[in-house]
């Protein structure tokens, strides 16, 4: 039987830690999570859905278990979000596409054009982001009717998850803007420099492969920079102390987008430096 379609599954992300959670303490059954969670059988059968997608939750004889969180981290929404990206970013193999893959995709598609701004409701935004997957990307997501297409109703899920996650944020009715979480970055660069830095410090391009198979796969742009709007963030962390830019050892430069030079920033910056790492 074909997967499921995580936009077409997943319209309520905030169900999802809930259910994990029920299931987690020894609730298996959508009866014993209904009893648990007081949640209808709609909104758990939408929850064990989008878990299962996210690779958070399995089945096996008609019973569900939960996949463990991959780190540990304080603030536990965090960890619950970044235990979902995690699983997302394994779809995101370009030689075998996962069909959960859209999620990333589409935000990949804001870093990589540069796109700051967008309403969800727009046909030209998820008509265009549909021919990027298929004419530069080669996703091609299908089910037993053929070939899934991006629509209005798709887009406005995938508005409601990707703001789940810290990717995007709210405007205005529709209208979105495109970067994420601080505090999502912050904590992403702390497991980056844990897994492949030393000395407070991680090499830019080592912590840029990193998020790509561990949570979001981030192109750097023609000119060989890191996007603006993921550049914007990560300025800001330099102004606010908590990181440094600053040049190591031998490797490239890379710079931040459409920022201003500030101190903390190296001209020919190729390293983040952790502050008050602790």
């Amino acid at each position: 039987m074909s997967e499921g379609y995580i936009l077409n599954t997943l319209q309520s992300p905030a169900l999802l830690k809930p259910v994990y959670e029920s299931v987690q303490n020894g609730n298996v059954t959508r009866e014993e999570i209904s009893e648990n969670t007081g949640l209808d059988s709609n909104d758990i059968q939408e929850a064990t859905g989008g878990l299962r997608l996210a690779r958070l939750l399995g089945k096996e004889d008609g019973e569900y278990y939960t996949a463990e969180v991959p780190w540990e981290i304080t603030d536990t929404e965090l960890e619950f979000r970044i235990g979902i990206l995690h699983g997302l970013a394994k779809e995101c193999q370009p030689s075998d596409w996962g069909k959960q893959a859209v999620v990333l995709l589409n935000y990949q598609y804001f870093m990589v054009k540069d796109i700051q701004y967008f309403n969800r409701t727009d046909s030209v935004v998820y008509d265009t982001i549909n021919e990027w997957h298929r004419s530069e990307k080669d996703y091609v997501p299908t089910s037993k009717n053929g070939e899934i297409d991006l629509n209005k109703h798709k887009m406005v899920n995938w508005s409601r998850i990707a703001e789940y996650l810290g990717l995007i944020h709210q405007a205005r009715g529709a209208e979105y803007t495109v970067y994420p979480d601080p505090e999502l970055l912050q904590t992403s660069i702390s497991l980056a420099l844990a897994d492949r830095g030393s000395d407070n410090r991680v090499g830019i391009e080592a912590y840029l492969n990193w998020l790509e198979s561990n949570l979001l796969p981030i192109e750097l742009t023609a000119d060989g920079d890191i996007p603006a709007p993921f550049a914007r963030v990560l300025f800001n962390l330099v102004k606010q102390e908590e990181i440094e830019l600053v040049e190591y050892g031998d490797a490239g430069a890379i710079q931040l987008a459409r920022t201003p030079r500030a101190d903390g920033i190296d001209p020919d910056a190729n390293t983040i430096k952790v502050m008050n790492n602790e």
